[in-house]
């Protein structure tokens, strides 16, 4: 049985099936729900070929009156420090969502293409596809120009950009309050301005006054003018008009009442298409998290997104796999969004009250992004009509205790009060008992559990196996210290691959060390073999005990490269000691990381990297790139510099990296820092491995 819960009619499959490249579905565990009347809300546990895939999908009823899309802005402002996307949700209230475009990440943290807003042109585009959405609620795919023109002075002259400053030399821009504080700015001059009548930007405008362009000045509105732009343009007066005019190309702007920049557009026509204007075009064949929107040619709108970077719950999905899942949804266009850390898919699960992030970013949080696509309700809030819980099916094993979470609903899926405490009854009584708001299971078998709260009613499926089809411990690879203790925990799935809920307590074995019913393990000296039965299915795990160091050849086998390539630096072999490398760096302009690139195979069970650096007291921060079993590059942080002399260097692995190749270790640019320039010495680079 397929989990569907409390719909009649999907806007999502019941089953995925994407032809190749996706990777074959050996078993896939749907399941199904409504977020509001005309949204739809899937998460798809995949078991294939290439290993475990986590799949989340937003279905949308775009052309219903009572569904909107919404485009976000982080803070409010282009230029920001980001902004969570479940923060974004929160604040506006929306049934769901998905992260944006890529971004200036770091530093400006401004996305890089188009922006409409409430109909709002906030930033022009760029030479990449954008997710636009027409005013009868219609998606559209699509590179977009913009030709404009601004009137001052009575000089009509074409507008250069909106919300960002004139190139060098010259140029005519409009700044608005979601550009921010305007920093001091030399060979600009920054006209004041209030709005008069249109939608701003492209509005009658009037000026208030000439602003100092030589110290901060507050958001607002601002005719920017460059300095070869001064020469026929001038000062113009206060109380004089400005116009700022012009439109969008394919679609006009008044035809569009949101739009996101993306990626890449990966599906067209129904068929992967291989996007000349794609950003790190070289990510098309790794396996990442990805974020993507896509629609049907009947309007349905798809948020899609996949997790990766965790070997043990999702390996993550290649561009081309991506575009096949989109296909596989229905869709016949498909745009991709930023992805991987930054990959993020919020939804108003039924019964909450809030929207929440539904998916597992991989840098273990949600990251700052510029912007996103929420989608929202305005289904009208109603008496309750139903009552619903999480989770909307149990499965479990006997013996195992599951909390439920009961609420009631309206028609338009929003929480309701209900009238009296719920009553709960098991049916049949055999599978268990409901106590203390969970359910306690008992016996094998199938039924339900009857909600009632006076004149409300509801019901929970219940499968109660009396033995799991496969177990596995996790994590899959634990390694702890000496005296130390890892919590271990056992899962257990059935036969369609959904999983179970376990006891508590079970008889745990380890024959070294000791470990507790709940899966504390507490290292003695020496390595241990963990073993747990669930039912008559055995699960077993090695468990590693302390750790070892091995040389690395990293020295012999360095090379150089900066970021952008071709700029100033080098690298010097057996500089000042035999096995010694000096990585000299020079940041100016655009130039931000110096790398001794290599690519050195590491050993099974590598826990980490250790090397000696000789600090020279410079700016910049070390960090260093593994690639992982799934071809993916991990970047983590080594150290700080500006504290000259020797010192020992330690970076440890991330749980589940599950790192095969140390790729590189190298210097990148401090925030802020115009210029800055240094060598740092590195030897000694050794791998930890686990075990003794």
């Amino acid at each position: 049985m397929i989990a569907v819960a409390l719909l009649a009619v999907s806007l999502l499959p019941a089953r995925l099936q994407p032809d190749p490249p996706f990777p074959r579905i050996v078993t896939q565990a749907p399941t199904i729900e409504s977020v509001a009347p005309g949204v739809d809300y899937g998460d798809y546990a995949l078991d294939t070929s290439e290993g475990p895939l986590a799949v989340r999908v937003v279905g949308i009823e775009t052309r219903r009156s009572d569904v909107r899309l919404g485009t976000v802005v982080a803070n409010d402002s282009l230029v920001s420090r980001g902004e969570t996307i479940g923060s974004m949700a929160q604040r506006t209230s929306a049934v769901a969502g998905i992260n944006g475009d890529y971004f200036d990440i770091g530093n400006t943290n401004r996305p890089v293409n188009m922006v409409i807003r409430g109909g709002a042109l906030l930033q022009l585009p760029y030479k990449r596809y954008v997710i636009a959405i027409g005013r009868d609620g219609t998606p559209h795919i699509a590179e977009f120009a913009f030709t404009g023109e601004i009137e001052i002075s009575q000089r009509t002259m074409p507008l250069d950009g909106i919300d960002e400053m004139p190139q060098p030399g010259g140029g005519l821009s409009l700044l608005t309050p979601l550009y921010g504080r305007v920093p001091p700015h030399d060979d600009i001059t920054l006209v004041a301005l209030a709005p008069l009548d249109g939608m701003p930007p492209l509005a009658r405008y009037r000026v208030t006054r000439i602003a100092d362009n030589t110290s901060p000045q507050p958001p607002g509105y601002y005719a920017a003018i460059g300095l070869s732009d001064y020469g026929a343009v001038g000062v113009p007066d206060v109380g004089s008009i400005v116009s700022v005019g012009g439109d969008l190309s394919p679609l006009g702007l008044s035809s569009i009442v949101t739009a996101v920049g993306g990626g890449a557009l990966i599906l067209h026509d129904g068929a992967w298409y291989d996007d000349g204007d794609a950003p790190y075009r070289e990510e098309n064949v790794r396996r990442m998290p990805c974020s993507g929107v896509a629609f049907a040619a009947d309007g349905r709108l798809f948020f899609v997104e996949v997790d990766g970077r965790e070997p043990e719950r999702s390996v993550g999905v290649t561009r081309p796999a991506f575009a096949a899942l989109m296909r596989s949804l229905g869709a016949s266009e498909g745009l991709l969004l930023d992805g991987g850390g930054s990959s993020t898919l919020v939804v108003r699960r039924l019964g909450d009250e809030q929207p929440q992030v539904v998916n597992a970013p991989s840098d273990g949080k949600e990251r700052p992004v510029a912007d996103g696509l929420f989608a929202y309700s305005s289904a009208p809030v109603g008496p309750a009509v139903r009552l619903i819980a999480q989770p909307g099916i149990v499965r479990a094993l006997p013996g195992a205790q599951i909390a439920l979470r009961v609420a009631a609903v309206d028609a338009g899926d929003h929480v309701a009060a209900g009238e009296r405490p719920v009553h709960v009854a098991v049916s049949p009584p055999s599978l268990g008992e409901y106590r203390d708001g969970a359910f306690v299971a008992r016996h094998s078998g199938s039924g339900q559990l009857l909600l009632s709260d006076g004149a409300l009613h509801g019901d929970v499926a219940v499968e109660v196996s009396g033995q799991p089809a496969s177990t596995r411990i996790t994590p899959l690879r634990p390694n702890v210290d000496v005296g130390g203790s890892v919590a271990l925990v056992a899962r257990a799935f059935d036969a369609r691959g959904y999983p179970l809920a376990v006891p508590d307590a079970l008889a745990w074995r380890a024959t070294s060390g000791s470990i507790d019913a709940r899966g504390l393990f507490r290292a003695g000296s020496h390595d241990a073999d963990v073993s747990v039965r669930i039912g008559d299915v055995p699960a077993t795990a090695r468990v590693t005990v302390g750790s070892h160091d091995e040389a690395l050849a990293f020295a012999q086998a360095a090379h150089f490269v900066t970021a952008p390539r071709g700029g100033a630096g080098s690298l010097e072999k057996n500089a000042g000691c035999d096995g010694c490398i000096s990585l000299h760096f020079s940041f100016a302009g655009n130039e931000r990381a110096a790398y001794a690139m290599a690519e050195i195979p590491l050993p099974d069970d590598t826990l980490g990297v250790t090397f000696d650096v000789l600090d020279d007291g410079s700016a910049g921060r070390m960090r260093l790139s593994v690639r992982n079993e799934i071809n993916e590059d991990v970047l983590l942080d080594a150290t700080r510099l500006g504290n000259p002399g020797w010192r020992r260097v330690v970076v440890r692995f991330p749980a589940g990296t599950q790192a095969k190749h140390l790729t590189a270790i190298y210097v990148l640019a401090l925030k802020g820092i115009e210029l800055s320039e240094g060598t740092v010495t590195i030897r000694n680079v050794r791998a930890i491995v686990a075990g003794q």
